[in-house]
């Protein structure tokens, strides 16, 4: 029984980030749910090492919910998250979130002009917002291993820079420095409260199905970060406010059921994610891009003796940026696929 909890969850959480699934608007701030350490909530505390890799290509640009170009952008993101959670009795645990990220842009709008070529890059890399967060078992684990509710509570650090500066080209000779866009900006800028709610069944030994929803709020409206890429300001990015970033809210929603074959476990869920419109808290000004995307999640971990290495796909089959004033209309990029890979060790004893 023991066993079957640690291989179950770490399917469903690990190889999946908290966020994004290959939509450039909603931000990363990667993380791990402890719910995949359901057996090990005992007396002996211990940690729990999770690296993850995620990577995508967002070249499809979309208005609304219906392709616009597929050569207009090409937004470039990886993110190296390194997770460390600490368990302790009574169904508490702690987990800190580190991400590094390496991201890039390649375009012709940000630059000389929209179909301009050649096209140009900008770049970022170094560290993203670092999350803290604390998780809880609703119910007694040792009396509720067949199923159980955690809620989690959190905050989001801006530790990411979120000024981060490249040079964008005016003509062949010429260059200016300014911030990067939003889509690749190593952080928000804002100081979010985190808020989770995850449950799982067990049908059998082998079968279990899972539900999370995970919501940041970002009280702080904009960031003070300019969105003009070293240009002037046209008439209607004055009037829509939207000469600087803004620092917007996101949420995602999962469900799935993960199956253990020995030493194989097979993942497949759904997940939707969104930036919102409008803010929980605070005020909704400053440039953002409001979007939703609905995907397919699959996966496959392989468990050893005290470590987990996991792959998981995330296939969009909806993408849909909302056309507003909040984004003076402009399209945003989405992938096709994205991948997650990475490796869990349990630092305490081998898993029995």
């Amino acid at each position: 029984m023991k066993k079957l909890f640690m291989v179950i969850f770490i399917i469903t959480v690990f190889a999946n980030h908290v966020l994004s699934q290959g939509c450039v608007a909603v931000r990363t701030i990667g993380g791990v749910s402890p719910d995949v350490l359901f057996q090990n909530t005992g007396p002996s505390e211990k940690l729990i090492l999770n690296i993850t890799n995620r990577y995508f290509e967002a070249s499809k640009s979309y208005k609304g919910d219906q392709l616009f170009s597929d050569t207009l952008v090409t937004n470039r993101i990886y993110t190296l998250n390194i997770s460390l959670l600490r368990i302790f009795e009574n169904g508490w645990s702690l987990g800190v979130n580190l991400p590094v990220s390496a991201n890039s842009r390649t375009n012709g709008a940000d630059h000389k002009g929209t179909f301009s070529y050649p096209k140009y890059t900008t770049h970022a890399f170094g560290l993203g917002d670092i999350r803290v967060a604390v998780y809880k078992w609703i119910f007694d684990p040792a009396l509720n291993k067949k199923g159980n509710i955690q809620a989690g509570l959190g905050i989001k650090f801006p530790t990411g820079d979120y000024k981060y500066q490249d040079y964008f080209y005016r003509k062949e000779d010429s260059t200016v420095l300014a911030p990067v866009d939003q889509a690749i900006q190593l952080g928000d800028g804002g100081t979010g409260v985190t808020l989770e709610l995850g449950a799982f069944y067990t049908f059998s030994g082998k079968i279990n199905v899972y539900v999370n929803g995970f919501y940041l709020a970002n009280p702080r409206d904009q960031n003070g970060t300019s969105n003009l890429k070293g240009k002037a300001p046209t008439s209607s990015q004055l009037t829509n406010n939207t000469t600087v970033m803004s620092v917007p809210d996101q949420f995602t929603v999962r469900g799935g059921t993960n199956i253990e074959l020995q030493r194989i476990i097979l993942n497949l869920g759904m997940r939707y994610e969104k930036v919102p419109e409008n803010d929980l808290v605070g005020g909704n000004k400053g440039f953002r891009r409001a979007a939703s995307i609905s995907s397919v999640e699959t996966g496959l971990t392989y468990k050893m003796n005290n470590s987990f290495a996991f792959v998981n796909v995330g296939i969009p089959f909806h993408r849909n940026i909302i056309l507003n004033t909040q984004n003076d209309m402009t399209p945003a990029g989405f992938a096709d696929v994205v991948w997650n890979f990475g490796v869990q060790f349990k630092l305490g004893p081998p898993i029995k």
